[in-house]
């Protein structure tokens, strides 16, 4: 009786640490997870004002951008190479999705060549000065900017390494 306690007892504390593993394993979807690289903002604000919004956040931090298109839900900042400027090092990417918007990043860091560079996807991995993490922040700081969002956290599979061209890589969407 009393070994039986024990066990059970025992097999209570065994079950409970296991709970408490399995919880803090699963990411939650509104905390940036291990390799997270796309943010999810849904808001009930209209896409030219969120578009608006990220215009504005962008530029007013020292981002040149790429492209606006306004139909389509999509903005997108310039990557300059060689870079002045951090600013020019990322690409930023948010583009309206059926259910608000996706938001994804890339850092470059130029290589021995002139004209040359290495692109690393943002996503949060690593120390908070790697290429690839500082850029995810700044994903997700524009995330933050979207009026009234929710944001969220997802990972995709990024097609392109270190090997891949930079002009092919800025292409890809993930």
């Amino acid at each position: 009786m009393r070994r039986s306690r024990l066990l059970m007892g025992v097999g209570l504390l065994l079950g409970s640490a296991s709970a408490a593993v399995a919880q803090q394993q699963a990411p939650k979807p509104n905390e940036p997870f291990s390799r997270a690289n796309i943010v999810l903002v849904q808001t009930p604000v209209r896409p030219d004002s969120v578009l608006t919004q990220l215009k504005q956040h962008l530029t007013s931090h020292g981002f040149t951008i790429d492209s606006l298109d306004a139909t389509r839900g999509l903005l997108t900042t310039k990557v300059v190479v060689p870079a002045q400027r951090p600013q020019e090092q990322m690409k930023l990417r948010a583009v309206q999705v059926t259910d608000g918007w996706k938001l994804t990043g890339l850092f470059t860091l130029e290589g021995p060549g002139r004209g040359n560079a290495t692109a690393f996807p943002a996503q949060f991995l690593g120390l908070e000065n790697a290429p690839d993490k500082i850029a995810f922040r700044e994903v997700e700081a524009l995330a933050r900017t979207i009026p009234r969002g929710t944001l969220s956290y997802n990972r995709a599979k990024v097609r392109f390494g270190a090997l891949t061209k930079l002009e092919e890589a800025l292409k890809m969407v993930w």
